[in-house]
């Protein structure tokens, strides 16, 4: 090829510029949604259609019923700042009551805490008394029973023996305080009735 030609083969040639134009919005085919009773729908379908779904826009607003529930439910979950401090000094009271009973049961406790001691010390010596006197009631029984010694009341004939001789005088501790109580009955009535006929011979008339 000649030099010119080889020129003109190598200029770029600018094709013209074209802007992109998208076509417009077509609305689907057929009369316009209906209002759904579904709030919920409603709004969503009012969101992505806007006045083409045919929701009246008054229907997305809740009515009486709706903004006294939903005012409840904000009340319940989202406290307002004043009654969120009203109960904190409400659980900050009880608190401090708690608190302060507990203290005094304590103070009450460490106050009765020496009495208590000293009868438990009281008991036990009880306790220790009533197992000494048993045992030398047991001792006192084997000797009547002639089975002192070492062992001597360890047999099973003298186990027997010693549990009669309980009964037995369990049964005479018995009949002797019932004896006493009768007595004690019987003197009381015949004080009673003496001091009657004393009473009624002080206050009879002198013929």
């Amino acid at each position: 090829w000649c030099a010119p030609c080889r020129a003109r083969s190598l200029l770029t040639i600018a094709a013209p510029v074209r802007f992109y134009r998208a076509p417009p919005l077509r609305r689907r085919p057929g009369p316009a949604p209906g209002d759904p009773e579904d709030p919920r729908t409603a709004a969503r379908l009012y969101g992505r259609l806007g006045e083409a779904s045919g929701v009246p826009v008054w229907h997305l607003w809740p009515n009486r019923e709706q903004l006294r529930a939903l005012e409840e439910e904000e009340r319940e979950w989202e406290p307002s700042l004043q009654d969120m401090l009203e109960a904190l000094d409400r659980r900050e009271r009880e608190e401090a009551q708690r608190r302060q009973e507990r203290e005094e049961l304590i103070a009450r406790s460490l106050a009765a805490m020496p009495a208590r001691i000293s009868a438990w010390r009281q008991q036990r010596l009880q306790a220790r008394e009533k197992a000494r006197q048993d045992a030398e009631r047991r001792q006192r029984l084997l000797a009547e029973a002639g089975l002192v010694g070492s062992g001597a009341g360890t047999t099973a004939r003298a186990q027997a023996l010693l549990q009669d001789l309980e009964q037995k005088q369990r049964r005479e501790e018995k009949r002797r305080r019932r004896q006493e109580r009768e007595e004690a009955a019987r003197s009381a009535m015949a004080a009673a009735e003496a001091a009657a006929a004393q009473k009624a011979a002080g206050t009879t008339p002198s013929e």
